[in-house]
């Protein structure tokens, strides 16, 4: 189609911008001295650059524009004087030639815009510059505009689009390929998108004079190459451009679609057979699929389709050119569906051709077809490792089962009984190693020693080695855990690096021990210091590698020796080499005395507190006792079990409860920051609502927070990051790579946020007026702000320490929470017991003999305060003379403040005082 976009004069302005950079590329310049030739189009736009030689060192004054016509020159009509105006005056107006249609840009002092051309700007334009404190020739510039009857703009592409303009000025026309002709006023945007509307475009001026543009929709590059007719697999592949996807029909005696690709160079790709599925496999695996669905009960029946299925892929897999994607596929899928009708029927299936199966899928010949099906489907070869498993755990089932041995190119397996308490498993046996004498291949085998178990007669196992199965196994998973500099600094990836080892017993023998010795021998010998070797199993619930429960006990280039404490499918695998940093001993041990000097002291506060309790009940101090509990349960758990990382189960549950615990501490202190507020900050504000609150112990609610809302965020932070690296692996605590670590630091983050806010509150309190100064909330308030202001900083700060510290290369940070760590307990000691007139009170009433240090360190401060009077104390001694005014907005403000107490308006001033008093009491 053909979109046409008319001209408009008023608006010819706009489109300055955009036809800019095609009349500067199509302007023909003929340069002799300070002259130059300048080409536009009627009814277009043209821009005049002039370009005189400036007289060095001297600034311009002015720039002063004259148009000749013939031999005369007229006036100047355009003057830019950048010292007095950036205003563009335009002098010459004869008939309206340049009025509204001559554009000026300061930044760009010698250039004009000339809009909306007419054949009568067809003339000689000068500049000439004269130059501030200079007395000589202006110096000048000459162009010499020409104005084209008839322009046709050079298309150019937009997407699939060529776009151009036709110029024809009044009374033009424009021709289309199919003829048709369209009126032009000034200029006409032509648009063509497809190839009905390609073709040849006449545009024409009002005397008759046509330009021919030649128009066709864009072709993409890469449409004009092209793959070239090939058969390839008893298949004709036609000619297809490139990015194009040809199907065709699959070969003789497969059902489906092959699909090939003809790639941006116009080179084909493989045929992808996916899709391509022999019809006897089809047919097979339908009948086993009518089985599944109970449509068939006639068990003999389902013994031949089961045995007459296997028989029919040995026969197909067996193949020297190996088979293709379709077939690998279905056959995965055929295997699967055996072991589910095996174990549901209670089938005895013929093993050794199901064996023999497995070892043809495993061929060499057939990886090509393996890392099409890896890409296209979910059968990648922990498929094939999954159901191996679990028909090893159908046939264990049978205390009688048969001792089965298979040996084949590509997988061998054992079947066999034995007392795990008097003798240990190897596998393969000495006599059957899976390397010939002569070779200098280490041999891979596994050794499981004695166990002491529960079992008092032989136990069945199945011990499986997959010969060639590492290479067409996945490792890429493991790729991702590099990150940051290491995955940049390291170009290698993870492989893995030997044969497969599985062992599966009768009985599940828990942590083995001694553990399970497993010898691999070293399918690429390795002799690159970048590449290390890691004792992995596979863990189908992540579907990936892990090192859980594996240690290296030696290594070389050929083979490696690890040890591991369950069973599994294990192998080798080799990973880019990342130095890891060791912990450094002294900050270890400085860690350890730090902890274990905060849980002195908070121990000490908390018996404190617990033997002077009749003396210093409160809602407040049962919180504080709350935050010493916590503190002490967290750290003693953390000093003792942070590193027990060997049981999995354990260091979950250790996580869980110290995250738990650190949660309930800060809630601790989110609730003593509220219990604040409501006493103090919302009694100054809003008394009634205060007296309300205080009317009635509210510890009940602020207990159930404290120790409930952490149970929802831990339970919820453990369900979403289960089996995806909820603790670390070194630690039994949260991890920042999974995210875990942010249920605990957002959590800390909002509470650090509102006890500061609180904090606010309180200052806003206590220096608020000389009424609060005398009354009982500036004891309290100071009091909440030594509490709040010292346990803030004291758990905040040092929690914030601990974040940063996550890094292991922020040493600093990590030696800044060690000391932070080791001073919490000691602060809350010294606020919540030194200095607190209560506590120190309490310990006097209980034990007398005390009582006289605490008075003589009382008179001490006493004395020291009278000796060095403040400001404010100096001001209080002298006499108070208050006017008039004064006292009566004071008595007024009294008067206003005992109405708001109290459940009546009659109380009298004294009850009112005596009521504040036992209110204090009770709180504090």
């Amino acid at each position: 189609m053909v979109s046409i976009v008319f001209g408009d004069r008023q608006n010819m302005f706009k489109t300055i911008l955009c036809l800019n950079f095609w009349f500067l590329s199509s302007f023909a310049y003929v340069f002799a001295d300070n002259r130059e030739k300048v080409i536009g189009c009627i009814a277009g736009s043209v821009t005049m650059q002039f370009k005189p030689e400036l007289v060095d060192g001297k600034e311009v004054k002015t720039y002063v524009w004259n148009k000749v016509r013939g031999v005369n020159k007229d006036p100047s009509f355009a003057k830019f004087e950048p010292s007095v105006s950036s205003q563009f005056e335009i002098y010459y107006n004869d008939e309206h030639q340049v009025q509204n249609r001559l554009i000026h840009y300061p930044d760009e002092p010698a250039t004009l815009y000339l809009t909306n051309l007419r054949k009568s700007d067809q003339q000689q334009y000068t500049l000439a510059l004269s130059y501030v404190y200079y007395i000589g020739t202006p110096t000048e510039y000459i162009i010499d505009l020409e104005v084209q009857d008839v322009c046709f703009e050079k298309p150019k592409e937009v997407g699939k689009c060529a776009v151009t303009t036709c110029y024809t000025g009044d009374n033009g026309v424009l021709k289309t390929p199919d003829g048709v002709k369209q009126t032009v006023m000034g200029y006409k945007q032509v648009k063509v998108c497809d190839e009905a509307t390609s073709g040849n475009y006449s545009c024409c001026n009002a005397a008759g004079t046509c330009l021919v543009q030649p128009l066709q929709e864009s072709i993409d590059p890469k449409e004009l190459m092209s793959c070239k007719d090939e058969q390839i697999d008893g298949i004709l592949w036609n000619t297809a451009m490139a990015g194009k996807t040809l199907k065709e029909p699959c070969p003789r005696y497969q059902k489906g679609v092959a699909t090939r690709f003809c790639d941006e160079h116009g080179e084909w790709e493989p045929p992808n057979f996916i899709n391509c599925t022999n019809e006897a496999l089809v047919n097979a695996s339908s009948l086993l699929e009518s089985i599944i669905g109970n449509e068939t009960q006639d068990q003999i029946r389902i013994q031949e389709t089961v045995n007459n299925t296997l028989q029919l892929m040995k026969n197909l897999t067996s193949s020297t050119n190996g088979i293709g994607a379709g077939d690998l596929s279905s056959s995965l899928g055929v295997l699967e569906k055996i072991v589910t009708v095996t174990n549901a029927r209670g089938l005895a299936i013929e093993k050794e051709v199901f064996y023999a199966v497995i070892d043809n899928i495993l061929s060499p010949e057939n990886s090509n077809s393996w890392t099409t099906v890896s890409k296209e489907t979910e059968k990648d070869p922990s498929f094939l490792l999954k159901n191996m498993d679990r028909l090893s755990k159908i046939t264990l089932k049978n205390d009688n089962i048969t001792a089965t041995k298979f040996n084949g190119s590509n997988f061998e397996l054992v079947i066999n009984r034995t007392k795990i308490d008097e003798t240990g498993i190897r596998f393969p046996d000495e006599q059957s190693n899976n390397v010939s004498l002569n070779s200098e291949e280490s041999p891979t085998f596994l050794e499981l020693p004695k166990q002491s178990s529960n079992a008092k007669k032989a136990i069945n196992y199945v011990a499986v080695l997959y010969k060639t199965m590492s290479d067409i196994l996945r490792s890429d998973s493991n790729s991702r855990e590099l990150k940051g500099k290491q995955a940049k600094k390291s170009k290698q990836r993870s492989f893995v690096n030997s044969p497969i080892l599985s062992l599966t017993t009768q009985i599940d023998l828990g942590v083995l021990d001694p553990p399970l010795n497993l010898i691999f021998g070293h399918t690429v010998k390795n002799k690159s210091t970048e590449m290390r070797a890691v004792c992995v199993s596979w863990d189908f619930n992540l579907n990936k590698w892990s090192e859980e429960g594996c240690t290296v006990n030696q290594t070389n280039n050929q083979r490696t020796v690890c040890q591991c404490n369950h069973l599994t499918n294990f192998a080798i695998l080799m990973r880019p080499y990342t130095q890891v940093t060791e912990e450094s001993p002294f900050l270890k041990t400085m860690s350890l005395v730090g902890v274990a000097l905060s849980i002195a002291f908070t121990f000490l506060t908390s018996l404190i507190y617990i033997l002077t309790w009749r003396f210093i009940r409160s809602d407040k101090n049962i919180m504080l006792l709350n935050i010493c509990a916590s503190l002490i349960l967290s750290y003693t758990i953390f000093i003792s079990s942070v590193e027990q990382t060997s049981n999995e189960v354990a260091c979950v549950a250790i996580t869980a409860i110290i995250h738990y615990l650190f949660l309930v501490t800060f809630f601790s202190m989110l609730g003593l920051g509220v219990y604040y507020f409501m006493s103090i900050t919302v009694t100054y504000y809003a008394l009634y609502v205060a007296n309300n609150f205080k009317s009635k112990s509210r510890i009940r609610w602020f207990l159930g927070g404290i120790w409930g809302i952490p149970v929802i965020i831990t339970t919820t932070n453990l369900g979403a990051f289960w089996g995806k690296g909820y603790h670390l692996k070194s630690y039994c605590w949260l991890s920042i790579e999974s995210g875990s670590l942010y249920m605990f630091i957002i959590p800390v983050c909002l509470i650090s946020l509102i006890n500061i806010l609180i904090i606010v509150s309180l200052l806003r309190v206590l220096f608020a007026s000389s009424i609060v100064a005398r009354s009982s909330l500036q004891r309290k308030a100071s009091s909440g702000l030594r509490s709040l202001g010292t346990l803030l900083p004291v758990l905040g700060v040092t929690w914030l320490f601990g974040i940063l510290a996550v890094n292991e290369n922020a040493v600093v940070f990590q030696y800044l929470f060690v000391i932070a760590n080791s001073f919490q307990g000691f602060f809350i000691f010294v606020s919540h017991v030194l200095l607190d007139k209560k506590v120190r009170q309490g310990i006097g009433n209980r034990y007398p003999s005390l009582s006289t240090i605490f008075s003589f360190a009382e008179r001490g401060t006493k004395e020291s305060t009278i000796s060095s009077p403040s400001p404010s104390t100096s001001k209080s001694n002298e006499p108070k003379k208050k006017s008039l005014v004064k006292r009566f907005w004071q008595t007024k403000e009294k008067k206003s403040e005992l109405s708001m107490s109290e459940k009546t308006m009659s109380t009298s001033c004294p009850q009112s005082v005596s009521h504040a008093k036992r209110n204090e009491t009770n709180s504090d």
